[in-house]
Parts: C-alpha cells; structure tokens; sequence
C-alpha cells in the first residue's frame, strides 16, 4: 500500500508539473520552476536571500544562488547588498518579474481551474498533503 501510494503521487506530481510548464511555454512566459522562484521572492518582500529560495524551493544554495543569477540575467530579479550582513545580499522582484509572476500565475490558475474544477476533494487532499508534508519538514515556511 504504501508503495503504491508513493507511485501514484509521484507521477501526478510530475505528470501535474509537465502539463502545467507545456501550459506555460505555450503562453511564452516564465516556465514553472522560474514561476516558484518568484512567488518565493514576492512572498519575502525586500527581505529575500538565497537562503529562503533554498529552503522553500528544496534544492542545495549553489542551485538557489544560480537560479538567482538567472533571475537576474533575465531581468526578473535584482540583488543589493544586505544592509546588515556584507555576506549576503537581498533579492527583489523587478517590475517585469511582477508582470511575469502575475501572467505565469494566471495561466497556472487557469490550468488548475479546468484540471480540478470546485473538486471539494481537492481542497482535502491538499489540507492532508499539507499535514504529511510537516511530519517531513516541521518548519511550516519550507512548505509554501
């Protein structure tokens, strides 16, 4: 059972993530994996590091600064120094990764909409998820 519960949620997650970046490449804007960059960054307003990129995203601190590079080079994204720590800089989101985040999300809500409609279940599943997910991360933070 637990196996099987394991097969089947990790190929709707990935088939679920597939489906949502052909929705997104198709509209020509960000893909998905830059879109959650973004919500991370706008969920941390002027206070953004790399560190909170690693921890929400899930991937090591050579990759989140990396992906903060791309942000950069593409223009989504801008560093500036730490006013408190010369170590470490603050990430914001420009004007046009605003624009982005809010079209990528659109898409993405649209996507959702048609895949899961008002499915009740949806929101229970996602309420269970949620709860499976803080017995592997108990910093309620590292879940968004």
């Amino acid at each position: 059972m637990s196996m099987d519960f394991f097969d089947v949620l990790v190929r709707y997650e990935t088939t679920l993530w597939n489906h949502l970046d052909d929705r997104l490449a198709d509209a020509g804007t960000v893909r998905l994996g830059t879109l959650s960059a973004l919500r991370v960054l706008r969920r941390h307003p002027g206070a953004a590091r790399v560190q909170e990129l690693r921890t929400e995203l899930g991937i090591t601190v050579g990759a989140a600064s990396k992906l903060v590079d791309r942000l950069e080079r593409d223009g989504l994204a801008a560093r500036s120094a730490h006013p408190d720590d010369r170590r470490s800089s603050l990430i914001t989101l420009t004007a046009a990764g605003e624009a982005a985040l809010d079209e990528a999300t659109a898409i993405v809500d649209r996507a959702l909409q048609e895949h899961l409609g008002d499915e009740p279940a949806a929101a229970a599943v996602t309420t269970i998820l949620e709860h499976l997910l803080t017995t592997l991360e108990p910093d309620p933070a590292a879940t968004r």
